[in-house]
This record gives C-alpha cells, sequence and structure tokens, in this order.
C-alpha cells in the first residue's frame, strides 16, 4: 500500500482526475476525528466527484432514492490518496485543521487503466 502526499498546487487537477475517471464507482464517506470519533456518513453508494477551491473541499456522493450528499471539508490542510502495491485507488484522506479529516473509500479498488470508459 502507498500512500501519496498531493502537494496544494495540484489538488485541483488531482480530484478533478479522480472524479472523471471514478465517477459512479461505490465509495463510503467517514468523519474522523475531534468530539466526533469515527462516524460513517455513507456506505458504498456512487460518487459523483470531489472538487476543491480556495474555501475547501467538496465531496458528492449520490445516497438511496436519487438524494444527493454534498460533504463539505473547509480549510483542508493535507490530501492524500492511498493506492495498492498495483496502482489501484483505495480511499481519498481530505485532512482538515484540529485532527478532523474525511475518509473516501472506494469498495472495489482498481486501477483506471481498467476501467471503461467512453471516449471524450
Amino acid at each position: 500500500m502507498n500512500t501519496k502526499h498531493v502537494p496544494v498546487s495540484q489538488w485541483r487537477t488531482t480530484l478533478d482526475e479522480l472524479s472523471r475517471t471514478y465517477e459512479g464507482m461505490p465509495v463510503s464517506l467517514e468523519v474522523v476525528g475531534g468530539d466526533v470519533g469515527a462516524e460513517e456518513e455513507v456506505c458504498d453508494q456512487p460518487l459523483r466527484g470531489i472538487t476543491f477551491d480556495s474555501t475547501g473541499v467538496n465531496v458528492m456522493i449520490e445516497k438511496r432514492g436519487g438524494i444527493h450528499l454534498d460533504h463539505r471539508v473547509p480549510r483542508p490542510q493535507i490530501l492524500r490518496v492511498v493506492e495498492t502495491d498495483e496502482g489501484a485507488v483505495l480511499a481519498v484522506e481530505i485532512e482538515a485543521d484540529k485532527g478532523m479529516y474525511s475518509l473516501v473509500s472506494f469498495r472495489s479498488p482498481i486501477r483506471p487503466e481498467v476501467l471503461d470508459r467512453p471516449a471524450e
């Protein structure tokens, strides 16, 4: 397993690429740290995207019944991508201040080149 620390200058590009590649793939979202401890927000639901702007990171997941969850991480400090030794994405960790972080875990890690996505 490899954990890649993503420089802030590459956050937008990295998250845009992950979003395009893994849109619709089942993910779970867990918030860890602080008073929360560890709290699972969503389990095995389709990823709609992860975006970054000057105010934070937004994780968009479609819940059952077509309801959308927009999970905001304000003022993120660290972005990590966890991969298998073969390069399949296991998780995206978004660390905020005060030791809180959000963990987006992929149910079935898969290398991007294996996915059959239509050409743009």
